[in-house]
């Protein structure tokens, strides 16, 4: 069974049966998706995702020195430095602790970079720190920044989950869950700013703060959704918790000004979900970063006077606007670039007029359209500033870490890398990373479908099943289902979007590639998935394809 995506279809109620207990207990549908995502023990526990069920912070590699030295800084009323990364998870972590050492009454100023400066430390802005504090915190980064900590005149402790490289910085207290093995796989996929969470959460307490840590839920919400984190019981439980929070605020139940009016622009109403995170929150707060100044994100989500909150806001939203713009001007010319090298195991581009600001969104939509790795380069005169993105299944960071010898400086996830190199470098990088994932498939990655559902068997009883594996994300995705065979009645396409209407359903298709394929009279089998209440077609039944 083929799609006319390309993709193959791969049903997996044809080949994975939930056990009799299991549906005698939740039904065929729930039964369904609790083997399909690979959930074999303790099943109520999906369900049940209290916060007393959080795994203890102690697991968390060198969290009470960390705890400690914080103490110390704000009893002694030593002048601290929150240095965080400029994308969501650094943004939103520095909030975090931003609020809890305001409330502590420290001597705290937050720092954050743009893209102009590039990612984590350097050594001018050490030097500069250096003058000024006593004690830097870095949130999102910092774990490969050898030389920069090593060198610093002041202490530092590392708040980070990304990879952790051959070598450390030796002077850092180096908070990060994948510095030991030994640390459980829910805490190794924690987002920087959950580590931020369970920091500010022991602070609280170690400080006497009359704080509900609590209210800061959202703020992790939005980095784990929006650093696309692995939707483990952890996660999930910390996002459901955090989703409660924004649905406070945007109930007017809870006062947080800066995220009403975040909230506002995005026009995301009172049922606020992690699609809407995904989709339409976390853009937002990462557009500053990527073609302007992160702090005004920053100042958005901690800004306590609702005018001064709107018109922050309206300033997000108007760079947000630009930053799209920019995204689709450099995704049309990488997308001709990417179709020449189309029979590449490993697709690089470059150009010098390229934003680097947009590249990791540009080589994510790539490599999700070509079903392989890509990397995407803003070449300078000396040096060059690229993105990796990957799709399921590939690891880039591994790959790369043989061509390391190539990067001024590097760093990274299993599925997202960045890379600074020598301009002159770019044509070799690109030949060797191309020999070097020799093993990537030739063709797309097939569409996992969970199991056949007809349309008309959509009713109340099955979306609350769906509800209940909320919410859904990396490594817990939506349900995919297949269609009985339908008939399109109506249709109406707008830019980037398709409104079908089939029956009494209502359809969203968001895949432009679809869109020469939808008729009205057309009889097709559709491979949907239901999010919010709302149908999204992800692809048609290639009749001709082989079955």
């Amino acid at each position: 069974m083929k799609g006319l995506s390309g993709k193959r279809w791969h049903v997996l109620s044809h080949s994975i049966k939930p056990p009799k207990e299991l549906v005698d207990r939740y039904g065929e549908l729930l039964a369904q998706l609790i083997v399909n995502r690979g959930y074999e023990d303790d099943h109520e526990s999906l369900f049940d995702l209290k916060l007393r069920y959080l795994l203890p912070y102690q697991l968390l590699p060198n969290i009470e020195e960390c705890i400690e030295r914080i103490s110390y800084a704000v009893k002694k009323g030593e002048r601290i430095i929150l240095f965080g990364d400029y994308d969501v998870d650094g943004i939103t972590g520095t909030a975090i602790l931003q609020e809890v050492l305001k409330e502590a009454g420290a001597k705290m100023v937050s720092v954050l970079p743009n893209r102009g400066t590039g990612y984590g430390l350097n050594g001018e802005l050490v030097s500069v720190f250096s003058r000024y504090g006593d004690l830097l915190i870095t949130v999102d980064n910092g774990t490969s920044a050898v030389s920069e900590i090593d060198s610093c005149g002041m202490d530092v402790i590392v708040i980070d989950h990304h990879n952790v490289p051959d070598s450390t910085p030796r002077k850092a207290i180096l908070v990060n869950p994948k510095v030991r093995e030994d640390v459980p796989k829910d805490m190794r996929e924690l987002s920087s700013s959950a580590m931020c969470f369970y920091i500010g959460a022991v602070l609280v307490r170690e400080l006497s703060l009359d704080m509900d840590v609590r209210t800061l839920l959202d703020l992790v919400a939005l980095g784990t959704v929006g650093d696309v984190m692995p939707m483990n019981r952890t996660n999930r439980i910390l996002v459901s918790k955090g989703l409660s929070v924004l649905r406070s605020v945007a109930k007017g139940m809870l006062n947080k000004p800066g995220v009403k009016a975040l909230l506002q622009i995005s026009r995301v109403g009172d049922r606020v979900s992690a699609k809407d995170i995904a989709y339409s929150l976390a853009p937002r707060i990462n557009a500053p970063g990527r073609i302007s100044d992160p702090k005004l994100s920053l100042n958005l989500l901690t800004e306590r006077d609702p005018v001064k909150a709107l018109q922050l806001a309206k300033k997000v939203e108007a760079i947000n606007l630009k930053r799209r713009a920019i995204t689709d001007m450099v995704y049309r010319e990488a997308y001709r670039s990417a179709l020449e090298l189309g029979d590449r195991n490993f697709i690089t581009v470059w150009d010098p007029k390229w934003h680097v600001g947009v590249l990791g969104i540009v080589a994510g939509r790539l490599s999700s359209l070509m079903g392989k790795p890509v990397a995407v380069f803003s070449e300078g005169k000396t040096h060059s500033v690229g993105s990796v993105r990957s799709v399921e299944g590939i690891d880039v960071y591994e790959g790369l870490s043989k061509l390391s010898h190539m990067f001024l400086k590097w760093g990274g996830h299993v599925q997202a890398a960045g890379i600074t190199l020598q301009s002159e470098l770019l044509e070799s990088f690109s030949r060797e990373v191309d020999e070097l994932f020799s093993h990537v498939p030739k063709e797309l990655p097939p569409l996992y479908i969970d199991m056949e559902l007809p349309l008309s068997k959509l009713d109340g009883s099955v979306l609350t099943d769906i509800k209940r594996l909320e919410p859904y994300g990396e490594q817990n995705p939506a349900p995919v289902f297949l269609s009985e065979e339908l008939t399109l009645t109506d249709l109406q396409i707008r830019y980037n979007r398709a409104r079908i209407r089939i029956g009494d359903k209502l359809i969203t298709c968001w895949e432009r590639d679809l869109f020469p394929h939808l008729e009205v009279g057309r009889r097709m089998r559709i491979a949907y998935t239901v999010m919010d209440g709302e149908i999204n077609l992800l692809d048609i039944e290639d009749r001709n394809g082989t079955r």
